[in-house]
């Protein structure tokens, strides 16, 4: 059976793939928690999705190292990371139960911006003039996507969405900087435990039971955040900052086809027309990337 992977490769293909795919099951978690939020308080359905996530991690990590597995000599770097990780979802997930799926999302994405302008400062990961112009393609991209409507600005709603995208490029950041000595299951399952800590307490005057049909909802997006979290967080050993940044983008297109399929929020031609250039840009980075990796390494 295959261990934990830490530590850093130059694989940007592989974490090209492993972003994309936890991009994907991430815009599915959202799409979840905007239809579960209009019955249940975004308090009770972290705390299930906590459940599900803590579980299942804290039976792996026992069954492959026993207690040891859940030692770190980086606790300070953790109980940062597990900060910048619940005040970017919490912000973000508020954000979602304000405003429209499509806008929420387009509006994260300025984070993957900043952290291509943190890495280089604090990772030493420096993005060259090509890159550099062509993230800059993307952020036009975004504005295709984030323009002024003529409906009133719900400013608590954008505020939430604006301080969820900075915190996850600090997200992003911390996850680089620790991913070379700490594994990828011990990350999340130190963020789920806080999730389930502090969503346990507060949900508990909020509680509402949910049908059988909400109960598989609700599950569904633990296991689903559980696989994002994982794919992600994997993503960054394999990847600098600058190749994961881009990826982020899909999560657009995955907002248009579920806005319109699942919330009746037909897209633009100027939605569309962003959507292409952001991930046309993505594709490019890693692209340019490919010289510069080594052959693929199994690692068992």
């Amino acid at each position: 059976m295959s261990v934990s992977v830490h530590g850093r490769h130059n694989k940007p293909l592989t974490g090209a793939f492993l972003a994309f795919l936890s991009m994907s099951f991430f815009s599915c978690q959202d799409a979840l928690i905007k239809l579960l939020a209009a019955d249940y308080s975004l308090f009770q359905i972290l705390f299930v999705r906590s459940i599900v996530i803590v579980i299942p991690l804290f039976v792996l990590l026992v069954f492959r190292g026993g207690k040891q597995a859940f030692y770190t000599s980086r606790c300070g770097d953790h109980a940062v990371r597990v900060l910048y990780n619940f005040m970017a979802f919490m912000s973000y997930y508020f954000a979602i139960t304000r405003l429209p799926l499509g806008q929420v999302t387009a509006i994260a994405l300025s984070a993957p911006l900043v952290m291509t302008a943190l890495s280089g400062p604090l990772l030493g990961e420096h993005a060259d003039g090509r890159k550099k112009l062509i993230l800059a393609i993307g952020f036009i991209g975004v504005l295709l996507i984030v323009r002024p409507e003529a409906s009133p600005v719900d400013w608590t709603g954008t505020g939430a969405a604006l301080a969820g995208a900075f915190m996850f490029a600090l997200l992003g950041i911390q996850t680089r900087k620790m991913s070379a000595t700490e594994p990828t299951e011990l990350m999340v399952f130190f963020s789920g435990l806080t999730f389930l800590m502090i969503t346990g307490a507060i949900m508990l005057n909020q509680w509402v039971t949910p049908s059988l049909q909400d109960t598989a909802m609700l599950v569904g997006i633990g296991v689903v955040s559980l696989i994002a979290q994982l794919l992600i967080v994997h993503s960054y050993q394999f990847a600098a900052v600058y190749v994961i940044a881009p990826f982020e983008y899909v999560t657009i297109l995955w907002a248009i086809l579920l806005g319109l399929f699942v919330f009746s929020e037909a897209p633009t031609p100027l939605m569309l027309t962003g959507s292409v250039l952001i991930i046309g840009c993505g594709l490019v980075i890693v692209h340019l990337e490919r010289p510069q990796a080594p052959p693929e390494k199994v690692v068992h």
